[in-house]
């Protein structure tokens, strides 16, 4: 009997303790929600399954599951910090995004700022697009006086010492009106429309490594904590929900990969 109590009263510790990473977990996801970093659906179901979590932990169904509950927390403190990574980068080229336009709407007042196209091909470099912000540089030397431009200058002559793969300067496809486009050009040769500003709109919403990896955690838990306790059912209920488990976790994973043009994201 001593050893029972023991027992349960490890069991309410462990559980008291699982809340501790679980809170910062809830509160992040809730952040993540509002902030827009994650959709809601996702940051529902990570807050529904944090809570979830944390009842197992404090009131597990059998005595078994408080181990594999510790796990889980376990793998919650191990991810957040790589969700959390992800979803700030993803912030950060939000704002790259946004400097982008202003150079770009800079341009429609006075299409010979040199200013604001040396900017485009800088936050061009700083997102990625390393090839195409290479040759508009490459292209503006003539027009930046070493005098007013050195800072620029020295900043191409250091992007040409890099020796960039051939990768990075494949053409990019404009957004409207399908023209390839070699580097060094600002706006499309055929329709005018800035397509380096909607390319790299598009790889930053296509970021989503922060939900990619919520999802496999929610994913993760459901399999490790769901099944599991299902054993505790009757038979036929028991089957029924490691299923449904089942079904949830790969349609979980499935979403999250899903490349919105079809297929499986990269």
């Amino acid at each position: 009997m001593d050893f029972e109590r023991l027992s349960h009263h490890s069991y309410a510790l462990i559980g008291c303790l699982a809340w501790i990473p679980l809170s910062v977990w809830i509160l992040a996801c809730l952040h993540w929600t509002i902030g827009g970093d994650i959709d809601a659906i996702t940051g529902i179901l990570g807050i529904g399954v944090a809570v979830g979590l944390g009842y197992e932990a404090i009131n597990p169904p059998v005595p078994q599951l408080s181990g594999l509950t510790v796990v889980a927390v376990f793998v919650t403190v191990i991810m957040f910090p790589f969700v959390r990574s992800a979803l700030d980068r993803r912030q950060l080229r939000g704002v790259d995004i946004e400097a982008l336009e202003r150079s770009y709407q800079a341009l429609a007042v006075r299409p010979d700022n040199v200013i604001a196209k040396f900017k485009i091909a800088k936050v061009l470099f700083d997102l990625g697009v390393c090839g195409h912000a290479l040759r508009i540089g490459e292209s503006l030397v003539p027009e930046m006086p070493a005098r007013f431009f050195s800072d620029e200058l020295r900043t191409v002559r250091r992007w040409q010492a890099m020796k960039l793969e051939a990768r990075f300067f494949s053409p990019v496809v404009c957004a409207e009106c399908h023209t390839s486009n070699d580097p060094g050009l600002l706006f499309c040769r055929k329709c005018g429309a800035p397509f380096l500003l909607d390319f790299t709109k598009g790889k930053v919403v296509g970021t989503r490594l922060g939900k990619k990896l919520i999802s496999t955690w929610i994913s993760l838990v459901a399999v490790l904590i769901g099944i599991p306790a299902a054993k505790a059912l009757p038979p036929g209920p028991c089957v029924a929900t490691v299923a449904a488990m089942m079904i949830f976790a790969i349609g979980m994973v499935y979403m999250a990969f899903r490349d919105p043009t079809g297929g499986i994201a990269a």
